[in-house]
């Protein structure tokens, strides 16, 4: 029952008896019996209802997304004085795996009526904090018919996932994140700054065209103008990989254990990540993106790495990765340096990688963060 029926109904009996004189034994009587028909027609009433969603596909960490719940009822009766809402997240304790802790960020809706074998559409939002690819919460359906005397509930299994991809690292975030910008901001402008021109060949002058050499060794042979044409050189996919193996010397303390030391550097490697190909993908460049101990059936697993010039694929394969062991991605890094062919490739990683140190041809830059930094210091490396 709910807490303003008992109210109500105790005000109501106590009334009687004072105002009307009304014996107590035949009001309880009345009372009771009208409480089990009430209790009865809830359970009768009780909804049975199909949930289908409508929801993106990924959605940044700490930041709300809509969620679209199309409700149909299955039933033979109708469905009334329905309030319907995502279950409250769990203790960290009592979570599964597959579950994280969404937040509903709006009221609760309320819906007075569902015919039999009609639907309605509910808008709602979520949040959450937490990285990875996660399963919806239940949803929790409540009747409260007939006249709010009784409350039936119902939790109906959720079983589409979304891509919770990871915070981007903002200046916000202290010095150490300002430092790594900077450092990927620095190699992005080298990247594409355009700093040499390839030569494409020589052609006529002709009136009006812009000049930017003159090429007059042809000139004198050929006796009339003839200039040198140069174009910047284009870049067709830039390779970004993700070293997930956490150093082992992640800076912990009786107050920040060594897991939650691992876990943030983890987290805090992903959003630089996650800023790098943002950055790329509204530049219009292709992006190779390979984090090390993913899942492939693949022989070779950087060969099968996704390449895509819109940022949501590769945030999404961000928000899968998980923490390998450092022989697994030093193995995988390895690999990747040899088969990357002549793209400039970025290396993002928390350790010193057992490749580093040989000579490898191309472009090839590694910004590492250092666990064990001092908080004013050097925060990334470039080799």
């Amino acid at each position: 029952m709910t807490g303003a029926s008992v109210t109500l109904l105790l005000i109501a009996i106590v009334s009687i008896n004072i105002v009307w004189g009304y014996p107590w034994m035949g009001m309880f009587a009345a009372t009771t019996s009208m409480l089990c028909v009430g209790w009865f027609i809830n359970r009768l009433m009780c909804p049975k209802l199909k949930v289908d969603f409508s929801l993106p596909r990924s959605s940044p960490a700490g930041q709300p997304f809509p969620v679209e719940m199309h409700l149909r009822n299955q039933a033979k009766l109708p469905a009334m004085d329905l309030t319907v809402d995502f279950a409250r997240p769990k203790r960290r304790r009592g979570r599964q795996a597959g579950e994280a802790d969404f937040r509903s960020v709006h009221q609760k809706p309320s819906l007075s009526l569902i015919p039999p074998g009609q639907r309605r559409h509910v808008s709602c939002s979520l949040i959450s904090n937490q990285r990875g690819v996660w399963r919806l919460p239940s949803v929790s359906v409540e009747s409260m018919f007939p006249f709010h005397l009784f409350r039936s509930q119902r939790a109906i299994t959720s079983t589409p996932e979304i891509a919770i991809t990871p915070r981007l690292l903002a200046d916000d975030d202290g010095p150490i994140a300002k430092g790594l910008l900077d450092a990927l901001g620095g190699w992005s402008h080298r990247l594409l700054a355009g700093d040499a021109l390839d030569y494409t060949g020589s052609r006529e002058y002709e009136v009006g065209m812009p000049v930017r050499r003159w090429d007059f060794r042809s000139w004198a042979r050929l006796g009339r103008p003839i200039v040198r044409e140069f174009q910047s050189p284009s870049i067709q996919v830039v390779t970004i990989v993700v070293d997930t193996s956490i150093a082992a010397n992640a800076h912990a303390s009786p107050a920040h254990p060594a897991n939650e030391a691992r876990s943030e550097m983890l987290e805090r490697l992903l959003s630089l990540a996650a800023v790098a190909v943002t950055d790329l993908c509204r530049r219009q460049v292709r992006v190779r993106l390979f984090v090390t101990g993913e899942s492939t059936e693949s022989t070779n697993p950087f060969q099968s790495a996704p390449v895509a010039i819109d940022n949501e694929p590769l945030l999404i394969q961000l928000a899968a990765a998980q923490q390998v062991a450092p022989e697994l991605a030093d193995t995988s890094i390895t690999d990747a340096v040899a088969n990357r062919g002549s793209s400039p490739m970025l290396i993002l990683t928390t350790r010193v990688t057992s490749f580093e140190g040989q000579s490898v041809p191309g472009s090839l830059t590694t910004i590492r963060i250092d666990s064990s930094h001092d908080p004013v210091g050097q925060s990334a490396r470039h080799d």
